[in-house]
């Protein structure tokens, strides 16, 4: 196997970056994170008014409980944190329901919807075994696209904007964001393995130098700023009543936010697998799951603190696959120095005070990043119709984030839908990906235990499923290998983990070819997957193992797309058969 390009956790042996390479990766992490923190926040308190000590109170309470969600990541619990460097920030998706919240009840109220909507994140993490058909990588890459939209959107319009003095050239504008992107650039393509970690810093070091020796004006009140200031205590508290009306129609305007970042969180986790590990082929799902049990845990912290709750960050996944260092070591330390910049009022102007163009610069080469990690998603399970699912998702994603689609045409309750690109991209994807399971012949089930014993029962059965299919000649001969050597390594693997229950063999049909989903109640350390694709040798005399092994060497030879995930405590295998 090919060995891992990236710094990581996983890969055996991987070398470890020295602290002083972790602190510096950390701390271009919490330069791309911390606008993404305080969006949100700084936006409510401009519209509304804040006072002084509420607005420093809600942007303060937001970066802590974001820097506590991303610790959360990196827990690898049995059910419990992705294990992986997610970053957490704030989530546009819940600026519109933050907005109605406000004008309702004020930030009390907003902390208690913030609250009753937790549990359905918690809900959607639960069942997420139940939709291991719709999270696909194509949904997750169309996802990830359409979060690219916003973020381009973002980085543009804040290198435009520039906050630069009358009389101001344009061309420097351009001139300091086309330096920050060449810089960032050549560092990756030439600076190699020691120069690449600092690709970002030294980006934003140049647009820097160029924008302060053209006389772009500095923060005013950075000198009398101080380095360490606590916020006044301005909790706002918890407020939500059963018998309004009002309240429960806000609360499915929430409901709508919590999907549309699970999500993205799901695509997010998705790609930033395939980022810390190149080398694995497919989505550790129960990792997954407990990414979005760390995501709850998160958002309730957010609603007992008065804060924005917190969502996955894609922004921070392209930097990794830039400088090529993915561990939790750095994401740890970014955390800890977000914590920092929260208590820090000195620190909050110097981050606040970049040049715009540098900021935007920097954004237009993160997000060239993650449009290629969502394109490589899609693209490892291309078909006609996968193409016509990404195809129609980023169509109706692009139409939401337009705004032009009929304005006023919805109720307000919607905007988190209907005016998303990523919520609405994504719920297309998902009821597209729906319609391709339903257009497959209705299931026949074979419900039996995993004993060898019961090998002429399951075959009887099987043959009734090949007559109600409809199969014949090669396809039903590969068909009918391909099962029995499944329901043997299901025999052998329950064995060793004592299961006793069923396992349950479902078969689809569709024009082409006949799609086989095995299941079983328990966790398979060996995987069907990695052993039918191993090369098997042929001694004189083969053991037991080297024959199950053998079997699912000559099941890859005979069917197609085989697969073998472990989620929730449950075992899938899938495999397909040409008709």
């Amino acid at each position: 196997m090919k060995s891992s390009k990236v710094i990581n956790d996983l890969t055996p042996g991987s070398e470890r970056p020295t602290w002083g390479v972790v602190f510096a990766l950390a701390a271009q992490h919490v330069v791309v994170l911390f606008s993404g923190i305080i969006l949100v926040p700084v936006m409510l308190v401009n519209i509304y008014n804040f006072t002084e000590g509420a607005a420093h109170y809600l942007i303060f309470s937001t970066t802590l409980c974001a820097a506590a969600a991303t610790l959360m990541q990196l827990v690898r619990g049995k059910q419990f944190g992705l294990g992986s460097p997610m970053f957490m920030g704030t989530s546009g998706a819940f600026l519109t329901c933050a907005h109605s919240a406000i004008e309702l009840g004020g930030g009390p109220l907003l902390a208690g919807m913030v609250l009753v909507s937790a549990p359905f994140q918690i809900l959607f993490s639960y069942s997420i075994r139940f939709m291991r058909h719709i999270l696909t990588p194509t949904v997750g890459g169309v996802v990830i696209m359409l979060a690219v939209v916003g973020l381009l959107k973002d980085s543009v319009a804040t290198w435009v904007d520039s906050g630069h003095p009358d009389g101001w050239p344009a061309f420097l504008d351009i001139a300091i964001g086309s330096a920050t992107i060449m810089v960032m650039v050549v560092v990756e393509w030439f600076g190699r393995r020691r120069l690449r970690p600092w690709g970002l810093a030294l980006g934003i070091l140049a647009g820097c130098l160029i924008a302060y020796a053209a006389g772009f004006p500095m923060a005013p009140d950075m000198a009398g700023a101080s380095w360490f200031g606590l916020p006044n205590w301005d909790w706002p508290g918890v407020a939500f009543s059963v018998g309004d009306l009002g309240h429960w129609t806000l609360t499915f305007t929430f409901i709508l936010a919590v999907l549309a970042t699970s999500i993205k969180y799901a695509g997010d986790a998705m790609v930033l697998q395939k980022v810390a590990n190149p080398d694995q082929r497919k989505v550790d799902y129960d990792a997954l799951q407990g990414g979005l049990y760390a995501n709850s845990a998160g958002m309730i912290l957010a609603g007992f603190f008065g804060a924005m709750p917190s969502s996955s960050h894609s922004a921070n996944i392209p930097l990794m696959a830039m400088t090529g260092v993915a561990t939790r070591r750095v994401a740890a330390v970014a955390s800890l120095l977000l914590a920092a910049v929260a208590l820090s009022p000195k620190m909050l102007v110097l981050l606040i005070s970049l040049p715009e163009p540098v900021i935007g610069g920097v954004g237009v080469v993160l997000v060239a990043h993650l449009f290629s990690s969502g394109m490589q998603l899609v693209a490892a399970e291309m078909n006609h119709r996968n193409g016509l699912i990404a195809g129609l998702s980023l169509c109706a994603g692009l139409i939401a984030v337009s705004g032009n689609f009929f304005p006023g045409a919805f109720p307000g309750y919607l905007d988190p839908l209907v005016k998303n690109g990523v919520a609405l991209g994504g719920l297309v994807a998902v009821l597209l990906t729906l319609m391709t399971m339903f257009s497959t012949e209705r299931g026949l089930r074979i419900g039996i235990k995993p004993r060898p014993e019961h090998l002429p029962e399951f075959k009887t059965r099987l043959a009734h499923a090949m007559e109600k299919l409809r199969l014949d000649g090669h396809a039903a001969g590969y068909l009918e290998l391909a099962s029995e050597e499944v329901f043997l390594y299901m025999c052998e693997e329950c064995e060793k983990t004592e299961f006793d229950g069923e396992v349950s063999f479902v078969f689809r049909s569709d024009d082409v070819k006949v799609i086989v989903e095995v299941s079983g109640g328990t966790r398979f350390e060996s995987e069907a997957d990695e052993i039918a694709l191993q090369e098997i040798g042929c001694p004189e005399k083969l053991s037991d193992a080297e024959l199950n092994a053998l079997g699912l060497f000559l099941l890859g030879r005979i069917a197609h797309n085989i697969s073998h995930v472990n989620m929730a405590g449950y075992t899938y295998v899938n495999f397909s058969v040409l008709k």
